[in-house]
């Protein structure tokens, strides 16, 4: 099979690799050329660059001028003065002010008192009035009829006045009835607004002190913001220099990885296979052969 061996032989079995970590020789002058600028850069600003000042925006001038006047009407309605010591005085009345506690005195009077026909002035007076109208008609009605001062005319005349002094008195003494008990639930309703006149009193004691602390909290956000600031600026500064670090670092280790070669030899094909039409294939038919 010697014959053979020869015959088919014909290529090398032998595979040589090369391989080299240079960069790509057409970009070893921009490699070269960024590492010596990446280098200045560094040198030239190892610490970083950072911005100093500040950010944090200030009050505007509507917004002081709104904030001092806030602080002017708090300061005085504050502690007993302006509205805040009227509040006091309508808590110090059990929620109520002077027209109101005058108001529910006279309802109270209402709701306590007596049904007296006389204590109405208005009524008797529409009384007298009304008695005066009957006594005319009786006395022009005897008087027409010839009965005038008669026995007839004195009993008509009794009669009429006397039933329209009841029908009025009566209708006065329900009214009254109808006035006490309106009183007595105004009374009551008046005692449930008392309570809520001193929660709102309180409310209004304290807004003078509610606007003082807002006007604090805007003044207490803007030092939290200034204080943020000045951390921002501290721990800009003290990693600046590791970012440039991570910078040069990051430009030397790419370098290293945008180059490299490899170069690989194999057997060529047998001339005499590929004369006879195998090429490689029929190199892989008689392979077993040898």
């Amino acid at each position: 099979m010697g014959w053979l061996s020869n015959l088919f032989g014909g290529g090398s079995s032998k595979t040589t690799t090369t391989s080299s970590n240079a960069p790509w020789k057409p970009a070893q002058p921009a490699l070269k050329a960024g590492l010596s600028q990446a280098q200045k850069l560094f040198n030239a600003d190892k610490d970083g660059s950072y911005y100093s000042g500040s950010t944090v925006v200030p009050w505007s001038w509507q917004t002081q001028k709104g904030m001092g006047q806030v602080m002017s009407n708090a300061n005085a309605n504050l502690g007993g003065r302006g509205l805040s010591g009227q509040y006091q005085d309508v808590i110090n009345q059990g929620g109520f002010n002077d027209a109101q506690k005058a108001a529910m005195a006279n309802t109270q009077s209402t709701a306590n008192s007596s049904f007296n026909v006389n204590a109405n002035p208005a009524f008797q007076q529409v009384l007298q009035q009304a008695q005066g109208a009957a006594r005319d008609s009786v006395n022009m009605s005897a008087g027409g009829a010839g009965r005038y001062g008669s026995g007839v005319h004195q009993g008509n005349l009794a009669s009429e006045v006397g039933d329209l002094t009841s029908r009025m008195v009566g209708q006065e003494y329900q009214n009254w009835q109808g006035r006490r008990d309106a009183a007595n639930n105004n009374l009551f309703n008046m005692g449930q607004q008392g309570i809520g006149n001193l929660g709102t009193a309180y409310g209004g004691l304290n807004q003078p002190a509610q606007d003082l602390f807002q006007v604090g909290a805007m003044n207490e956000d803007l030092a939290t913001r200034q204080m943020n600031d000045k951390l921002r600026i501290f721990n800009e500064k003290n990693q600046a220099p590791w970012d440039q670090i991570a910078r040069l670092n990051a430009v030397a280790s790419g370098a290293g990885q945008m180059g490299g070669t490899q170069t690989q030899s194999q057997p060529g094909q047998n001339p005499f296979l590929t004369a006879l039409g195998y090429g490689a294939t029929g190199a892989g038919l008689f392979g077993g052969m040898f």
